[in-house]
């Protein structure tokens, strides 16, 4: 498998989202709203670029392991914060800002390259599965000044056509005297967009080299952004599942092939919920109540699964029994590791894989037993010692699982690297999400 910093991860549309080697997951979705507009009824191929890829604008070619795992740590506690704010807000009140916050434009961005338009223009957008509106920079705009790519102009396309359909189904959405259907959305970190929504040719490149077109997609044309970081991208690509909102994945959702095995989920908050029923390291389940996972009367508990965090948190309960069965396999073995910042991660001196470098402590976890994730209806997800442990330098790796108490949020999530090396395909029409183990390193050829 390439490593990291050279891969170009892959998006599999109708709707599968492919990112192999770190995270090697893919994730598609099939929904039961609009059929796409192509007389082909394949999925759609296309590129995307992992903010370790020396592909992505902010790849920083000195960052060593160490420093891609606190910015990891960062990220997630940051999009942590984010879900608590969404959850609290929607409990709070159904208008209360918060529940209709979108994630936070910072941290570890993964890119998707297409283009708009005929003649197609190149956009590179951010890939978000939580928000819900797909949109680009736009001229006129007074605020894009900054960027450095090719700025979408959409009178210069033959196949761009404002869009003021009723009704409005997404936040903030309305249409104004020149009949054209405006939207503005904000951001955990305060970044914001707004402008008007149009329709147009949105083009990708396939994994096969070819090229696939998909007509009348509505989007939102920004002519008014403000982003509270560096800017290296032209919008994003909103793939959130709720019906009728500006999102790609359900305008152009239906006809995924979906296999594996299956486990129920709901959707709360605008957030997947899925029902865990145990975990087991090896051969040994580990003593916990179900009701563990359960949500609620509150609204407060339950397990998300979510692709914004890197990392996977746990109710505290269920934390320190993991916890401390990795502690008894390794005990006499391995050297345990202490990283100050993070003082709740349970870290060895070692390597996940064999280092020949590594002579001061050259133990490696081959031969690790697997952890596994437990689902009702019978689904698991199998996690080996490159899902399980993240390696934080060349001599110390640490595990992938922190207690939710670190982050002071009610919720267990199920994060990205556990889901590494599964297809995970989500119907919504009928609530289902499958887990299908693949090989990425076919994916990626």
């Amino acid at each position: 498998m390439a490593s990291v910093h050279e891969s170009l991860h892959l998006l599999l549309f109708f709707l599968s989202l492919s990112t192999c080697c770190l995270p090697s997951i893919s994730t598609t979705y099939k929904t039961t709203t609009l059929a796409p507009s192509t007389s082909k009824p394949h999925r759609l191929v296309s590129k995307l670029i992992h903010y370790n890829s020396i592909h992505h604008p902010r790849y920083n070619p000195n960052e060593t392991a160490k420093d891609q795992m606190k910015l990891d740590i960062k990220h997630s506690i940051t999009r942590l914060t984010y879900l608590k704010a969404r959850i609290e807000g929607s409990l709070v009140s159904n208008n209360d800002y918060r529940s209709s916050l979108s994630p936070s434009l910072t941290g570890r961005t993964i890119l998707a390259n297409l283009s708009i338009g005929q003649p197609p223009v190149p956009q590179l957008l951010i890939m978000d599965t939580a928000s819900y509106i797909f949109w680009t920079m736009c001229t006129p705009c007074t605020s894009c000044i900054q960027y450095p790519g090719q700025i979408f102009d959409p009178s210069k396309s033959s196949t761009y056509s404002p869009s003021c359909r009723e009704p409005c189904y997404f936040d903030n959405c309305k249409c104004n005297l020149t009949n054209q259907r405006t939207y503005s959305i904000r951001y955990a970190d305060k970044s914001f967009s707004s402008g008007t929504v149009g329709s147009d040719v949105i083009v990708f490149e396939t994994g096969d080299e070819g090229i696939t077109r998909v007509n009348k997609i509505d989007f939102g044309c920004a002519h008014n952004v403000i982003y509270n970081s560096d800017q290296g991208y032209n919008g994003v690509l909103g793939l959130g599942l709720n019906s009728g909102r500006l999102s790609l994945a359900t305008q152009i959702g239906e006809g995924a092939n979906l296999e594996g095995y299956t486990t129920h989920f709901e959707v709360h908050y605008g957030l997947n919920y899925v029902t865990m029923e145990g975990i087991s390291v090896g051969e040994k389940s580990l003593d916990i109540d179900p009701s563990t996972f359960e949500i609620k009367k509150n609204g407060t508990g339950g397990v998300i699964i979510d692709t914004g965090s890197t990392f996977s948190y746990f109710v505290d309960d269920v934390y320190k029994l993991l916890y401390n069965e990795i502690q008894n396999l390794f005990q006499g073995s391995l050297q345990q590791a202490r990283v100050p910042k993070f003082p709740w991660m349970l870290c060895y001196f070692g390597s996940i894989t064999y280092t020949p470098k590594v002579t001061k402590h050259p133990w490696n976890l081959i031969g690790f037993p697997a952890v596994t994730f437990q689902f009702a209806g019978g689904a698991d997800l199998v996690l080996d010692s490159l899902s399980f442990f993240q390696q934080m330098g060349d001599h110390v790796f640490c595990m992938t699982i922190s207690p939710i108490s670190e982050i002071g949020i009610d919720v267990s999530v199920i994060g990205l690297f556990a889901q590494q090396s599964y297809n995970v395909g989500y119907d919504q029409g009928n609530g289902l999400i499958y887990f299908q183990r693949i090989d990425c390193e076919l994916l990626s050829s």
